[in-house]
């Protein structure tokens, strides 16, 4: 497993439990950003003992292959996290496939930090884990985030009606899927 791997403008890292204050301080900045496209969160989530727990569990889950979480950092300022690329739901077998999730500051966006870093993300998951296929799904009125996925190569596969509860109420999300053509088992 790659705990850090650079781009030309980003460090993607693979951070210990003992960094949770970064990860607290990432979400707190960005509260208010993030709700609209996410899950209700623990009431204890804007902790730093959650965020350290969250981490440990996270990097068990990862030595067990089943998912994969980097930390986007700018290679001018490794103190501070800018985003997140997370591959989760990695399963095997008959599938070979997981599921995307990523989130950026919001005084980061439109500078292409997610198109490189979620690019870099999908070449160490295609080399290192042998995944055929990646699943997106993002409610349809998030069209900075339809722009992403589509430049990433991702394609358009229909509507899964009421399924995710975001704010108290089941919310309709476009499926996406990148198929990764040099596949080999």
């Amino acid at each position: 497993m790659q705990i850090n791997y650079n781009t030309e403008r980003l460090i993607l890292k693979i951070l210990h439990p003992n960094e949770a204050d970064k990860v607290l301080s990432f979400y707190e900045n960005n509260k208010e950003h993030f709700e609209p496209w996410e899950p209700e969160r623990d009431p204890n989530f804007y902790t730093l003992p959650y965020q350290r727990l969250s981490l440990s569990i996270e990097y068990n889950l990862m030595l067990q292959s089943k998912l994969l979480r980097y930390w986007i950092f700018l290679c001018d300022n490794p103190q501070t996290i800018i985003g997140s690329v997370n591959f989760y739901n990695i399963i095997r077998g008959s599938y070979y496939t997981c599921q995307l999730g990523y989130k950026f500051d919001q005084g980061h966006l439109n500078r292409g930090y997610a198109l490189e870093s979620i690019t870099a993300g999908m070449r160490i998951l295609f080399s290192d884990h042998k995944i055929h296929r990646i699943e997106a799904n993002i409610m349809p009125q998030n069209i900075r985030s339809i722009h992403l996925i589509e430049k990433l190569g991702f394609s358009y596969e229909g509507l899964s009606k009421s399924s995710i509860h975001i704010n108290h109420k089941w919310e309709d999300h476009a499926r996406y899927a990148y198929i990764n053509t040099e596949f080999e088992e």
